[in-house]
């Protein structure tokens, strides 16, 4: 005696072969489709199944597969008959299973199942292999044929698409998932199918997927992004889908991966959190403007340097609240946001309460896929540096080549800036800047030659550094540069490699016998351990002489290979 499961979805036939079958003396258990069979495998193992193909939820042949690829049943006989064997019959040869039967009248259909049962007895199924039963007293129909293809192509589709899919019965059971689905979960198809769709997820969320599928009605529900749920380590959304054919109602679920976007969100939040700390952290005022002149953000240093609110500023017209001394259209810092092209210098805020003060400005525009977004715009109060300034104009402190400070002015306002760093308790970074080959170019090119390349130089670094930084000309080839914003310190390299950019593009962009190379050192003075000036400027002096000295040795070097 046998015990034998029999799958099939037309009750007619299955009521004929259970019959049959128990007057064989076999014990027969049934299932309607494949879905029923997994479930009841869960709990028996039987000698036998009999699977017809063409079932609702789990089809046979998909029953097949998950048969073969479970190892706890391999020694499981699959038997399958139907009535597509014909039309189907290169597929249906490839599913594992042990034998095929022709559905045709049930006489012969009979003769074919003892014969197939007889052939397990003695061991011998194996001479089955490959062959049609009942095949012969049959012959193939178009219209079957189109629809396997039919079939065929849907399940190509399904399995080709991005999202994950599942479909599972009211009470949750899994019977069809796609190639997406098993991905998102991690399965393999045979370990998925006949499993409870809530009981892929853990904690909370599986308790909510029971209720939400005890009380889903008709519509449509979806957990969306703003509450996405955790399936295998992976943040899904789901959209259910409750459905109907012909003979009973499912549930269609479909998943999408938002992983990667939550990822990719997190670090553009992390990223804007990092640039409104740097905004808020820098001395220099920093506002943005729309197309429209309007502002649309400023920075702490900003509101300070206004003494405005940041709801009294946000909003407003530019040339209504804090610039109003040129003409609108006239406008360098707005017309930026027009042109696009970059503008720098002078111009005179007012505060609001109605005193102005002047400022050395940088106005950058905001380019986006080719169009022009608004403009940032960076600025410095320079009313203590214009008195100074003008002190050292009136002493004849400045460079006559240049018009950079000269070292008499430098050492002035030096000596003025330590003071104020231990004041106020900032540091200060001095870089010592010294023009390589100045006696070169002068020997062979001329001195006229020369004086060019070093207003070249300070041009260059002019344009480097920032306005509220101290440039000077030592004299000869020697050049000084005094940071007063506290945001340089730490960010040396970075404010050298800028250095080392602008001298490559300088060189990149000129036609001449000569190419810019400067040599430099960086000096750091601490307001918690003051030195002077010139003990600043001999450190500074020290370190541009090794980085010449590892210039000379690279380019020997170079020559030697």
């Amino acid at each position: 005696m046998k015990t034998i499961l029999v799958v099939d979805n037309h009750p007619v036939v299955l009521k004929l072969l259970v019959e049959f079958l128990k007057k064989q003396g076999h014990e027969v258990i049934t299932a309607e489709d494949g879905l029923a069979a997994l479930e009841i495998l869960k709990k028996v193992r039987p000698d036998i199944v009999f699977t017809d193909l063409i079932m609702p939820n789990i089809s046979g042949e998909k029953l097949c597969q998950v048969i073969r690829n479970r190892p706890e049943l391999k020694n499981l006989h699959i038997i399958v008959y139907s009535a597509t064997v014909l039309e189907d019959e290169t597929n249906i040869l490839n599913l594992g299973a042990d034998a095929c039967i022709a559905k045709g009248p049930f006489k012969n259909t009979e003769t074919h199942i003892a014969k197939v049962i007889e052939h397990i007895d003695r061991n011998t199924l194996h001479e089955l292999k490959g062959k049609i039963l009942g095949g012969e007293d049959l012959y193939k129909r178009h219209i079957t044929s189109e629809l396997l293809f039919s079939k065929r192509h849907y399940e190509s589709i399904f399995n080709s698409m991005p999202e994950g899919v599942m479909e599972f019965t009211l009470d949750g059971k899994i019977f069809r998932a796609n190639t997406a689905a098993l991905a998102l979960c991690g399965l393999r198809e045979e370990d998925l199918l006949a499993s409870s769709f809530p009981e892929l997820f853990t904690g909370d969320h599986r308790e909510r997927l029971h209720d939400l599928l005890h009380t889903l009605g008709h519509a449509p529900v979806v957990i969306g992004e703003t509450e996405p749920i955790l399936l295998n380590g992976k943040m899904v959304t789901i959209d259910f889908l409750p459905s109907r054919d012909e003979s009973h109602a499912f549930i269609i679920a479909i998943l999408r991966d938002l992983t990667e976007k939550i990822a990719t969100t997190r670090e553009l939040e992390m990223m804007r959190r990092q640039q409104e700390r740097i905004l808020n952290a820098v001395g220099e005022g920093i506002f943005g403007l729309d197309t429209k002149k309007r502002i649309t953000f400023a920075n702490p240093a900003a509101l300070a340097l206004l003494d405005y609110e940041p709801h009294e500023l946000v909003g407003a017209r530019l040339r209504e609240i804090v610039h109003a001394c040129t003409p609108e259209n006239n406008c360098p810092i707005c017309s930026v946001c027009q042109d696009g092209f970059m503008r720098k210098g002078t111009e005179t805020f007012w505060r609001k309460n109605g005193t102005s003060f002047p400022v050395r400005y940088t106005s950058n525009p905001i380019v986006e896929d080719y169009k022009i977004l608004g403009a940032v715009v960076a600025f410095a109060d320079i009313t203590e540096r214009q008195k100074m300034e003008e002190k050292l104009r009136e002493s004849a402190m400045t460079d006559e080549l240049t018009f950079l400070f000269n070292r008499r002015g430098f050492m002035t306002l030096a000596d003025k800036l330590i003071k104020i760093s231990v004041r106020d308790k900032t540091d200060l970074l001095l870089i010592f800047v010294d023009f390589d080959n100045l006696k070169w170019i002068n020997d062979s090119l001329g001195h006229s030659v020369g004086d060019q390349a070093l207003i070249e130089a300070a041009t260059l670094l002019r344009d480097t550094f920032r306005l509220a930084d101290v440039v000077a000309r030592l004299g000869g080839d020697e050049f000084v540069i005094l940071c007063t914003d506290n945001s340089a310190l730490g960010n040396e390299e970075t404010i050298l490699n800028r250095l080392r950019e602008n001298i490559d593009k300088t060189n990149r962009l000129t036609t001449r016998q000569y190419r810019l190379s400067l040599s430099v050192g960086v000096g750091r003075y601490e307001h918690q351990a003051p030195c002077s000036i010139d003990e600043l400027l001999r450190r500074a002096d020290q370190a541009m002489y090794h980085n010449k000295e590892d210039k000379k040795a690279r380019r020997q070097d170079g020559y030697k290979q």
